[in-house]
């Protein structure tokens, strides 16, 4: 099954900071958790993030949800320069309520005033019986975890924070 939501922004800068920001960014100030989601708190083995195929571990904090530590593999699939991103952690290390793939999708439009339009989409994709509470989850948790942080990427985004990664 698939269960897709969405958030959207407008942001307040350049178009290549925008584009940088969710990605190349630090994810820990706008990955902050949100109600049973734990809060991301670091990522190893990331090297190669922000190319096509980087790829990098994110650990979250300890919760309801989460014992903490690593979660899986989060890999860049396409970076379309000041356009669009595309990624998605799998093989996860932790319980993901019978979720095998979390796809994560990033798209700017500039607009005519100089701001730039950020749409966010993230779709979950699971298999099992857990399939109502799974939509719940997704329409609920993760969008409110998702509009908490596009709120959070767009302050990033407006100020002169240091990008982690080139």
């Amino acid at each position: 099954m698939k269960t897709t939501t969405s958030v959207q922004a407008t942001f307040e800068c350049s178009l290549e900071r925008a584009f940088k920001t969710p990605i190349l960014g630090d994810a820990t100030k706008y990955l902050v958790g949100y109600g049973p989601i734990p809060a991301t708190v670091g990522f190893t083995e990331d090297s190669s993030w922000g190319k096509v195929g980087g790829s990098r571990i994110p650990h979250s904090a300890r919760s309801l949800m989460s014992k903490g530590g690593p979660v899986g593999h989060d890999e860049i699939w396409v970076r379309e320069e000041n356009r669009y991103w595309k990624w998605a952690v799998t093989d996860f290390t932790q319980w993901s309520l019978g979720f095998t793939k979390f796809q994560g999708e990033l798209f700017f439009t500039p607009n005519e005033d100089g701001t730039i339009h950020v749409k966010w989409v993230y779709s979950l994709f699971s298999k099992g019986l857990l399939a109502p509470f799974q939509w719940l989850f997704v329409k609920v948790l993760w969008h409110g975890q998702m509009k908490v942080a596009i709120q959070n990427m767009k302050i990033f985004a407006e100020s002169d924070a240091p990008f982690l990664y080139e």
